[in-house]
């Protein structure tokens, strides 16, 4: 084989070395990139959470659970119907037969 031959041979293996290398450099840096993407993503995540949670947390121990109910009940009509029959069993005792019906009607205007 001439030198120019092996010249051009040699030179095409440390090109396709170099290439390989490159590729490989990009890769890295495409998953480092990724992995700190991604970090911070996970980061900014718990932090949103945390905060939400924080502000759910505040408002329920502020929140007055009674008087809001209250407050609901005080505008409606509950209207409860019950039948409760008693029926002799077979041993004397009495059983009870309950039917009952519910209407909530909805708050009348003055």
């Amino acid at each position: 084989m001439s030198d120019d031959a092996k010249r051009d041979e040699r030179q095409a293996g440390e090109s396709a070395d170099s290439d390989a290398r490159s590729e490989r450099g990009l890769s890295d840096r495409v998953r480092r990139a990724m992995a700190a993407g991604l970090e911070v993503a996970a980061r900014s995540k718990d932090d949103l959470v945390r905060a939400a949670t924080s502000e759910i947390g505040t408002w329920l121990n502020h929140l007055d659970v009674q008087g809001e109910l209250a407050k609901a009940l005080a505008n409606m009509v509950v209207e409860v119907k019950a039948e409760i029959r008693f029926r002799p069993r077979e041993d004397g005792t009495l059983a009870p037969e309950v039917a009952s019906d519910l209407h909530v009607k909805p708050p009348t205007k003055p």
